[in-house]
């Protein structure tokens, strides 16, 4: 049933990782993959494939998966919250997650040069590069690009959900420290704050695209999705023994209701900015934790060394995918005379997902991986200091 570790089931002094999980990080790296590769192919059109492809939910997943991954320690052993140093988690955060950002936004400058040079060695022409400008740059290796409507999507578009990911990180404290306080309902007063956050949005900001999406894709515009994931752990972990056939049963009916209403529920006039999407998804990604945990054929499906291997790198894979995907379908298009449709898209999803798994694979070796070693060090310096 469960699967963390070796397969023990979790307890307090053995926290482990949950292979399911990563197995959902794996679902989330391919549900943007092939968004990106979709929208490089021209859109075509694949009855109910592109239907959900292009609903492009992987940062609302990866976001509850977030909130639930750093939560867990906390929901397996609440004693950690006294524990708790900020310093410690925040030093751990930074090694872990920033330089194999600076190499993926370093691969996405200089890839477009790459290419050009070897245009040129072929004898062709290659189509103008032009310079990223300074504001760009500072943004990006600031984690604010997503302040500022110019640069938001610059560099490598993908990559936006990175100033997220890190506001995220700056407001988990705020919440442990008010959940050791005043308990799990906390995750309701950060939903309430959330919700009221995008009904604020039409003071401040246009209705118009990517205003209105920057907004609401803020850490406090995401905090129902985090909260979400954080909820999640509490369930499988404080309350794992209840998760019979009758509650599990309502965690799949939930992953499919909320997911629907996700996509489906729209309002208009004063509610207009109402984060319906968010909340469905919330609700739909929170459960599909539950099941990947409780159920124990969905934990098979994702716990497979495969699948779960894909996931614990999805990260470098995320980071370099988007470029590389753009780049390549370009060559296909310019220099083998290749058009938009599903022949391209076919290439992409096979030849395209490779590439991609290969260069994430070694920036995963050479980057990421001694990051995780780093990260892992600190804690370990922190756990001997205290």
């Amino acid at each position: 049933m469960w699967a963390i570790g070796v397969g023990e089931k979790p307890g307090v002094n053995q926290p482990g990782r949950v292979r399911s999980v990563d197995g959902l990080r794996a679902l989330a790296f391919m549900l943007v993959f092939l968004f990106h590769s979709w929208e490089f192919s021209g859109r075509p059109q694949i009855p109910v494939i592109t239907d959900i492809i292009s609903q492009n939910t992987r940062p609302d997943l990866f976001v509850v998966i977030t909130g639930f991954a750093l939560f867990l320690p906390f929901a397996i052993d609440p004693t950690r919250y006294d524990r708790f140093k900020i310093g410690v988690y925040l030093e751990r955060r930074a090694k872990r997650i920033v330089l194999p950002y600076y190499a993926a936004l370093a691969l996405a400058l200089a890839l477009p040069y790459l290419l050009k040079a070897l245009y040129n060695l072929t004898g062709r022409t290659a189509a103008p590069t032009e310079p990223v400008s300074w504001g760009d740059l500072v943004s990006h290796l600031t984690f604010t690009h997503m302040f500022f409507p110019d640069y938001w999507a610059g560099i490598n578009g993908s990559l936006w959900t990175m100033s997220l990911e890190m506001q995220l990180y700056l407001l988990f404290p705020i919440l442990v420290l008010a959940m050791a306080r005043w308990g799990v309902w906390v995750l309701l007063g950060a939903a309430v704050v959330s919700i009221g956050w995008h009904l604020l949005g039409p003071l401040f900001v246009s209705n118009t695209f990517p205003e209105s999406f920057l907004w609401g894709a803020t850490g406090i515009g995401r905090l129902v999705e985090f909260g979400a994931g954080m909820l999640a752990a509490v369930i499988v972990m404080r309350h794992r023994y209840k998760l019979t056939l009758v509650p599990l049963l309502l965690a799949a009916l939930l992953v499919v209701l909320g997911y629907a209403a996700a996509v489906s529920i729209r309002f208009s006039g004063a509610l207009e900015w109402f984060p319906m999407r968010e909340i469905g998804l919330s609700i739909s990604f929170c459960a599909l934790i539950v099941l990947a945990i409780g159920a124990a054929p969905v934990e098979a499906v994702f716990a497979t060394p495969l699948v779960s291997r894909v996931g614990y790198m999805a990260y470098s894979f995320f980071l370099v995918h988007q470029p590389i995907v753009y780049y390549f379908s370009e060559l296909l298009k310019r220099g083998l005379g290749m058009s938009d449709g599903l022949a391209l898209l076919a290439i992409l999803w096979t030849v395209g997902l490779g590439i991609v798994l290969v260069v994430g694979y070694v920036l995963y070796v050479l980057v990421e991986e001694p990051c995780i070693r780093w990260s892992k060090a600190a804690g370990r310096r922190a756990a001997r200091t205290g």
